[in-house]
């Protein structure tokens, strides 16, 4: 974004001074053109109907609105923060990034038995990192104690694995996944609808029964 911003300043710029100097410098033959040439413009759109005039103005207008509009959103817009500083480095300033972060407490939560799925999301405020996870876990677990374990691992592998502040309490979204998805798709199936995966018994063409099995009869 500051790229773009700098090539727009730029061109602003070279456009601004170019036409400055053409104005201020050449006012006595630039004037009276202009003049002239906003005098024929006014004559030929009084001129011309009304619809060949205000459909393309409201167009352009739009046009330029949402372009115009597009860039002050960028502007505003607050960035998105990359790095963060470790408060705890020891001689010399270390920051880490974002991408980092979010592998390092991916891999330290699901690592915990239980978990099935985790999502970290991790911004920078002020005082250190705020850290926010969607995890899925099995059901029947007890949720508090899940919880508590998945906040400490949290903690723990930002301030004493990373060596990172945090700003506040990390905050945990738990999902217990029903008994019905923690089994196969096949397996489920087979539980809710076991006769469709059974095969027919084929029974013998009349007059051709299978001979009973056991001893041949002695003559």
């Amino acid at each position: 974004m500051k790229t773009v911003n700098r090539i727009i300043v730029v061109a602003l710029l070279v456009v601004s001074t170019v036409l400055c100097c053409v104005l201020f410098a050449g006012a006595k033959w630039v004037v009276p053109a202009l003049a002239d040439q906003l005098n024929y413009l006014a004559k030929s759109i009084e001129s011309a109907p009304s619809y060949q005039v205000v459909i393309p103005g409201v167009i352009l207008a739009l046009v330029v609105d949402f372009i115009l509009v597009l860039l002050i959103i960028m502007e505003i817009r607050r960035p998105k923060v990359k790095f963060i500083h470790v408060e705890k480095a020891a001689g010399g300033e270390v920051q880490v990034s974002v991408a980092s972060i979010i592998d390092r407490l991916k891999h330290e939560v699901d690592a915990l038995p239980g978990v099935l799925k985790v999502t970290p999301h991790v911004s920078s405020r002020r005082g250190g990192v705020a850290v926010r996870l969607d995890v899925d876990i099995a059901a029947g677990l007890d949720v508090p104690v899940q919880a508590g374990q998945i906040v400490e691992t949290v903690r723990q592998a930002v301030e004493e694995k990373m060596g990172l502040a945090m700003a506040k309490t990390p905050k945990v979204n738990l999902r217990t996944v029903p008994y019905t998805q923690l089994a196969g798709p096949s397996e489920r199936v087979e539980k809710k609808r076991p006769d469709v995966f059974a095969e027919p018994k084929k029974s013998a063409p009349a007059g051709l029964e299978a001979p009973p099995l056991g001893p041949p009869d002695e003559e």
